[in-house]
């Protein structure tokens, strides 16, 4: 399976490279105060993305068969045709470029669990997260660069209990936890926050593993609480989780060799 572990991480590079040109600015030069996300997006820059993302569709085809063969083609010819007459990418495209990955990324978590779920191994972690997509980055990486099983609450069975009975159930099975903390609700104070569920399961694991064992990686701008002291706390901007992984890897590397 190391081709299908080269071919997620080129995807998720590719999904970093994505996501950046959908949250870049196009008015930045002609009024840098004013924010206007980019329309469209010519082929002689982007078309490669494209290309690139189903070449490692393609080795997850013939690694992993059962899981990817029916996904339909990543590559797309440009859409959009400008009054001069030149045919880029939209923004719808692109934007269906990075849910497209997404996805393939999910199917691969979720593969992963299949896999390896009657395996209990005491060192698990549990990685918990509000809307944003970004979890699936930190699960990629735990599970490829740092050889750690991980466990996402929505992946496993519910067997009937409550969400707080499946909550502690799985916490079980883990001895460190990952809280993504991202912007997805705003006060009435202007204030962008967490969703609520993930600020009471920074409580939780607080208490459940010991203050050392839980990393909190948050979004900057959103209202981070202040009385759990010693939580390690990881910032990271907006749509770039990734910039927060080598501290996150320093400290579960330190976790797991005390």
């Amino acid at each position: 399976m190391q081709g299908a572990t080269v071919a997620l991480a080129k995807l998720a590079a590719i999904l970093g490279a994505v996501r950046s040109a959908l949250s870049e600015n196009a008015s930045r030069l002609s009024n840098p105060n004013a924010i206007e996300l980019r329309q469209s997006f010519y082929p002689e820059h982007f078309r490669n993305y494209f290309y690139r993302a189903d070449e490692q569709l393609d080795v997850l085809r013939a690694v992993a068969p059962d899981f990817f063969d029916d996904f339909p083609p990543l590559l797309q010819q440009p859409s959009q045709k400008l009054i001069n007459d030149h045919v880029v990418y939209s923004r719808a495209q692109m934007t269906r470029l990075a849910r497209d990955i997404e996805q393939v990324l999910e199917i691969r978590a979720n593969s992963q669990h299949a896999h390896s779920s009657a395996l209990e191994s005491p060192n698990r972690v549990f990685i918990t997260h509000g809307h944003a997509k970004d979890w699936l980055e930190v699960q990629a990486y735990i599970e490829r660069d740092l050889a750690l099983q991980t466990l996402e609450l929505s992946q496993e069975a519910s067997t009937g209990n409550t969400i707080i009975e499946k909550l502690e159930a799985n916490a079980a099975r883990c001895n460190s936890a990952v809280i993504v903390m991202s912007g997805d609700d705003v006060d009435q104070g202007g204030q962008v926050r967490a969703r609520e569920n993930v600020m009471h399961e920074i409580g939780f694991f607080h208490g459940k593993y010991g203050r050392a064992n839980v990393i909190l990686l948050h979004q900057d701008g959103v209202s981070v609480p202040t009385n759990l002291s010693g939580i390690v706390y990881v910032p990271y901007p907006k749509g770039y989780v990734s910039a927060g992984f080598a501290v996150m890897a320093r400290e579960l590397k330190a976790t797991y060799t005390r």
